[in-house]
């Protein structure tokens, strides 16, 4: 079967056409692994034609994964200098990606995505935990607004999130993401897989 999906130039390119360096204010470290960044959109499993929303796309390496997968996808971005490599992927998969301009933080994620939503993102370092839990607490419905969450943390944070009951990871973070949702390690990301590679 002949592959449809649009051809795109590698994120290399895009990064260095627009000018992105990753921005440490803005938490930035980009993935640029194409079939790293699948594996991980192929987490929350199909999402043809699913809602997803996406946090700090950036130049959009892991939104090209969630497209690919087929999904209609809302991504948010503070960094305005990636909106123009953004709008390259909204031409490129028409009617599947709207971005919004902003700040996550200040975003209603539900309102945005809708219900059902799959939340997937390389979380910005500075924002994560605070997005994570607004988005475990979300009005404190018996059930949440989204199906899935699929997010990258550093493996500290990620520890805390599983952590069992009388462990030294074992808090806040552990209790209210095990009582909301089945909480796991899906898989580790090496820091060597990012741009610019974290410490």
């Amino acid at each position: 079967m002949a592959d449809t999906r649009p051809a795109l130039p590698p994120l290399r390119d895009v990064i260095a056409r627009h000018g992105l360096a990753a921005s440490k204010a803005l938490g930035q470290n980009f993935l640029l692994d194409e079939q790293l960044l699948d594996r991980i959109a192929a987490i929350p499993g199909p999402l043809r034609d699913a809602p997803a929303f996406e946090v700090g796309p950036g130049p959009g390496g892991l939104t090209r994964a969630i497209l690919r997968a087929g999904a209609k996808l809302v991504a948010v971005e503070r960094d305005r200098r990636c909106l123009p490599a953004l709008a390259e992927l909204e031409e490129a998969f028409p009617g599947q990606l709207r971005v919004i301009s902003g700040d996550a933080m200040a975003t209603d994620a539900h309102a945005e995505a809708g219900d059902g939503a799959h939340i997937i993102a390389n979380l910005p370092y500075n924002v994560g935990t605070p997005l994570l839990v607004g988005w475990l607490s979300a009005q404190w419905a018996p059930l949440p607004w989204w199906s899935s969450l699929t997010l990258m943390f550093q493996m500290e944070v990620a520890e805390r999130i599983v952590a069992k009951a009388g462990s030294d990871h074992y808090g806040r973070l552990a209790v209210l993401s095990q009582w909301r949702s089945d909480a796991k390690i899906a898989m580790k990301v090496h820091r060597s897989a990012f741009t610019p590679r974290p410490r």
